[in-house]
Order: C-alpha cells, then sequence, then structure tokens
C-alpha cells in the first residue's frame, strides 16, 4: 500500500530523527538526538523510497505502538523511549542480527503526523567515529551516515511507515528481502499482522484490471474485452510475485503486451489501484478467490443471445465472416413463452 499520497509525499517533512546502532558484535550502542539539518531532504528521499509495501495493523499487545504513542502525547520521552525501541529490536533480532543501525523519524505531511521506522544494514556503521555528547550517549556525524548510504544503496532493508490511530494505527511495512513476506522477527518487534492475503490481495488486483479494461474497451484489442474473465484467471492462476513497483506487469500479461510509461489505460489502472489502497502492496499471486469464466456469452446482430457452459467452448466456431458455428447435436427443441 502506498502510505503517503503524491501531495503528501511532496511536503514531507522530518520534525525529529535518531538512530541506535544494533548488531552480535558490539551490542546496543545508543547515541543521543540529531538535527537533519541540511541532510533533511537526503534522509525524506529515503523514506520517500519505501512508500510502498504491505498493510498492516497492529495488535492490541503491540509494545512498539505503546512507546510510539508515548511520543506522540509527549515530545519530552522521544529520545528514552526510542532507546527502549532500539532494545526490543535487538532483542527479537537476537544473535543473527546484521550489524546495523536502528532509525526513527518524527514526520510531519500537510497536518498529518507520521513515523517512520528503518533498518539499515551495514557493517560499516560500527566504524563511525563516535563522540561522547556529555550524557553518556554517543554522537556521530550524519555525513557518515550519509556516505553510507550512498556506497550502499541495497542497505536499507526494512521499513515500517506507521500513523497513529485512536485504535491503534495504520502500517506500510516493507522487507527488501522478500517484499512478499516480512521477517517474523520484523513483525514481532512491530507488534503488527497483515491485514490482508495474498488471495485478497489476488482478488482485488484482478477485479481492479477487470473494471478498468471493462470500462476502457476502445483502450485494447477486442479479443482481450471478450476473453477479459479467462485472461485475468489465468494471470492470477500463473502465480509469480509482484513486487511494490511491478504492478503494471500483471496488466501486461492479461492485454498480451508492454504498454508505455505514458498510456492512457495505464494511469487508469493506476488511479483504480490507489483507490484500491493496493498501490505499491507486493504480493504473490494466489487465485483462491479469483472466479473463472463459467460462461461464453453471445449475443447476434439479431438479438439472439447464446451462453455455452465453459467447458463446451472448444464447441463454438468463429468463422471469418462473423458467424458463429456450434458442433453440437440438437437434444430438444419447443417454443418457449419466456
Amino acid at each position: 500500500m502506498a502510505f503517503f499520497d503524491d501531495s503528501e509525499l511532496s511536503d514531507l517533512k522530518i520534525e525529529r530523527m535518531i538512530f541506535h546502532l544494533v548488531g552480535p558484535k558490539n551490542g546496543l550502542i545508543k547515541l543521543a538526538e540529531v538535527d537533519p539539518g541540511e541532510f533533511e531532504s537526503f534522509f525524506v528521499d529515503r523514506i520517500r523510497s519505501v512508500n510502498g509495501g504491505l498493510p498492516y495493523a497492529f495488535s492490541d499487545a503491540s509494545s512498539t505502538r505503546e512507546r510510539l504513542g508515548r511520543i506522540a502525547s509527549n515530545a519530552g520521552v522521544f529520545q528514552e523511549e526510542s532507546e527502549k525501541l532500539a532494545e526490543d529490536f535487538q532483542a527479537y533480532h537476537g544473535g543473527t542480527a546484521a550489524e546495523g543501525a536502528v532509525l526513527l523519524f518524527v514526520l510531519k505531511a500537510k497536518a498529518t503526523r507520521s513515523f517512520a521506522l528503518l533498518k539499515y544494514d551495514d557493517e560499516t556503521v560500527i566504524a563511525y567515529d563516535l563522540t561522547d555528547d556529555g550524557s553518556g550517549r554517543k554522537k556521530v556525524s550524519l555525513e557518515a551516515l550519509q556516505k553510507t548510504f550512498v556506497q550502499n544503496k541495497a542497505a536499507l532493508q526494512k521499513a515500517a511507515l506507521i500513523k497513529l490511530t485512536e485504535k491503534g494505527g495504520e502500517l506500510t511495512v516493507l522487507d527488501r528481502r522478500n517484499q512478499q513476506k516480512v521477517a517474523q522477527y520484523f513483525e514481532a518487534f512491530l507488534g503488527a499482522r497483515q491485514t490482508l492475503s495474498d488471495a485478497e490481495l489476488t482478488k482485488k488486483l484482478v477485479d481492479v484490471t477487470r473494471k478498468v479494461i471493462g470500462d476502457n474497451p476502445d483502450l485494447v484489442d477486442g479479443e482481450v474485452v471478450r476473453e477479459l474473465t479467462k485472461r485475468t484467471y489465468d494471470a492470477a492462476s500463473g502465480g509469480g510475485e509482484i513486487d511494490s513497483d511491478d504492478h503494471r506487469s500483471f496488466l501486461e500479461t492479461v492485454i498480451g503486451h508492454k504498454l508505455a510509461d505514458d498510456s492512457v489505460l495505464l494511469s487508469k489502472f493506476n488511479r483504480s489501484l490507489t483507490t484500491e489502497r493496493i498501490s505499491g502492496v507486493p504480493m504473490t499471486l494466489a487465485p483462491d478467490q479469483v472466479k473463472g469464466p463459467k460462461t461464453l456469452y453471445f449475443k447476434t446482430e439479431n438479438g439472439i443471445e447464446i451462453r455455452v457452459p465453459n467447458e463446451f467452448r472448444a464447441l463454438i466456431e468463429k468463422t471469418e465472416d462473423g458467424m458463429i458455428i456450434i458442433h453440437d447435436k440438437l437434444a430438444i427443441e419447443t417454443d418457449d413463452p419466456n
């Protein structure tokens, strides 16, 4: 799910920022809050890069939800609660944790406040030139962190974007090691559960595709419209994984060719994905809830309607001059008052 819409992305600002070093070699190293200053745009761009992901919701017992709630209601506990979040992360990841950093951001877009939790994997973070800040915590130059991000662009591995609500919160979670299935330890750390199964996501994707093509038959070949149910069912049944930025591949499979970036059909498709709140959601295609074609429907120029069960579609022949021939023996003939 795309967490921020386009207007929020353009207005995104960092209100507060902190990160702590984690990993099995040196344990947890607590750092002091930092002012992003001249590096704000750089870190905002990193957050924008993880705007797509799986939709999640907090469980009632989520300690992460509680800690973020305290920060939201009392700015004075930001440092303390961020350290507790880092302690929780270190405990959940255990001895298998990759060396790196856990970053916490308080964000604002328009009038809405939100949070970003990022896990950054990179051995070089333990080589930062740390200095004491006078309170028993360490400080590090943001320039060093920026350089490491730039040198290892694949190191930003896990991200959660969060908006708190009275009943819990909305989360978009991305695991770049496996976009379709977030690591269990990260789910446990967040205290959150995925809100839509792959089968539910696949059905939404199929429904969007069918509606967009059905509403715009002039934008595709006639054969695509005629076989729309079958084509979408076959595409879903083929399985495979769709990453957060690759939903167009499903549409292109259905219509049978690549689409230009400025395609009208693609634009309508993307808007519909946003409306259905599955834009940017990675998934593994699972057709469990997708209905395949049951009946082949014909209507002639004279208004004669014919419905043929899908399993007998091979008995129908369409000639070059637009006629249809049914290769079957007549069993019953009667006049019908209806």
